[in-house]
C-alpha cells in the first residue's frame, strides 16, 4: 500500500483562513479525542463544529506551523482548550501516542498522517482529465485495433494504437455528455469517460501496440488516447469564497441521478469565475410550494424557505466549470440545485 504522509502545514500552501469570532463548539464536543484510522481533519472537526470546513480556525492554523510542522496521526491525543475566548484544537502534551494494532493493521497503516478530507474519494479523479476539448481529441492518438474480433477489451489484452509516440502509460477515454449551464444554455465543456490504463510495448511509425493493465470502464476499439499524468494527492485548507459566488450543479459524474455524501459533481463555475481548489460552497434547496389559509379560512399559496442542504468542497478547476467533493447533505442532491457562499 503507497504510504502518504501529510502534514498540517502542507496543507496551508499559499492560503491562511482569517480567524473570525463566531466560531461556537458543539455542547458536547469532546475536551480530549484520541485520533483513530480512517479519521481526517474535517471528520475530526465534526466533532466540534457544525460546520466541519472550519476546521484551520479550531486549529488556530498559522504561518508558525509551516516553520515548525508537526504531523497528525492515529493515536494522537487532541486537548480542546480556549485561549482568550477562543476555542482551540491542539496535541496533548503529556500523552504518548497511543498505537493498538489489530491483527489486521500493519505498522505503516498506523503510522500514516491522517488527511483533511477523505483522499479515497478523490484520488481516481486526480489524474484523470474529466473536461476535454472534443477538436483536440480528434486529432490525437487512438486505438484502431483490438485482440481478436471482441467488442470488448480486457486487462491484458494486446491492442493496437496510431498516433501513440511515447513510451510509457496512456489512458483510453471516450467522449461523454456535454456539460451545459442551465441559465444561458452555453456549453461549458464536455465530460471524459475513462476506460483504463494501457502501457506501449512496442513502438512503431504507423502502428503501436500496448497491453491494457487496468479496465474501469470499458476499453472499446476507437477510443482516444492521452499520456497518464502522474498522480497527485493535494490537500487544500477549506475556506469560503471570498466573493458572492452564485452557481449550479450540472452534473453528477458518471450519470448518476442523485448525489449524495462524496458523490463528485461538477459546478458551472471554474477559473473564469475565480474559483480555486479548497473553497467550500453551501448547496440550496428551494423550497416547495404550499397552500396555506389564514384564520378566515381563505387560502393562499406561498413558498418555503430555501435551505442549505449540503456543502461541498472543490478539488479540480477547469477553465468553465469545476469539480467538487459532497462532504455532507441532509438528503439527495439533484443536477440544478443552487451553490452559494456557506451559511456560517
Amino acid at each position: 500500500m503507497r504510504k502518504r504522509i501529510i502534514s498540517l502545514a502542507l496543507l496551508m500552501g499559499l492560503a491562511f483562513p482569517a480567524f473570525s469570532d463566531d466560531l461556537t463548539v458543539k455542547p458536547d464536543a469532546p475536551s480530549r479525542y484520541t485520533v483513530a484510522r480512517g479519521d481526517t481533519l474535517w471528520s475530526i472537526a465534526g466533532h466540534y463544529l457544525q460546520s466541519p470546513w472550519r476546521w484551520p480556525e479550531l486549529w488556530r492554523m498559522n504561518r508558525d506551523q509551516v516553520r515548525n510542522p508537526h504531523w497528525i496521526y492515529p493515536g494522537n491525543v487532541l486537548v480542546l482548550d480556549y485561549v482568550n475566548g477562543r476555542p482551540r484544537l491542539s496535541l496533548a502534551s503529556d500523552v504518548q501516542r497511543e498505537v493498538k494494532l489489530s491483527p489486521q493493521a500493519r505498522p505503516e497503516e498506523q503510522d500514516r498522517a491522517i488527511a483533511s478530507i477523505p483522499a479515497e474519494a478523490i484520488e481516481p479523479f486526480l489524474a484523470r482529465p474529466l473536461v476535454v476539448d472534443p477538436a483536440q481529441f480528434a486529432t490525437g492518438p487512438r486505438l484502431v485495433a483490438g485482440p481478436d474480433e471482441r467488442l470488448s477489451i480486457t486487462q491484458s489484452d494486446r491492442v493496437y494504437a496510431s498516433g501513440v509516440t511515447e513510451n510509457g502509460t496512456w489512458q483510453a477515454y471516450r467522449l461523454g455528455k456535454q456539460l451545459v449551464d442551465p441559465d444561458s444554455k452555453e456549453v461549458l465543456g464536455v465530460e471524459a469517460v475513462y476506460g483504463g490504463d494501457l502501457a506501449v510495448d512496442k513502438l512503431r511509425p504507423d502502428i503501436q501496440t500496448l497491453t491494457v493493465r487496468s479496465v474501469a470502464g470499458e476499453v472499446l476499439v476507437g477510443d482516444h488516447l492521452v499520456r497518464a499524468p502522474k498522480a497527485a494527492f493535494v490537500n487544500y485548507v477549506p475556506r469560503r469564497p471570498e466573493e458572492d459566488l452564485r452557481g449550479k450543479i450540472i452534473a453528477v459524474y458518471q450519470g448518476i441521478d442523485g448525489a449524495a455524501q462524496y458523490s463528485t459533481v461538477a459546478i458551472n463555475l471554474g477559473e473564469r469565475n475565480h474559483i480555486e481548489p479548497g473553497l467550500v460552497f453551501g448547496i440550496y434547496k428551494k423550497g416547495n410550494s404550499i397552500t396555506i389559509a389564514d384564520a378566515a379560512g381563505k387560502k393562499r399559496e406561498t413558498q418555503l424557505p430555501t435551505e442549505q442542504a449540503g456543502s461541498l468542497f472543490v478539488y479540480r478547476v477547469f477553465d468553465k466549470v469545476s469539480y467538487a467533493l459532497v462532504l455532507d447533505s441532509l438528503g439527495a442532491l439533484y443536477v440544478g440545485d443552487s451553490i452559494a457562499t456557506p451559511e456560517d
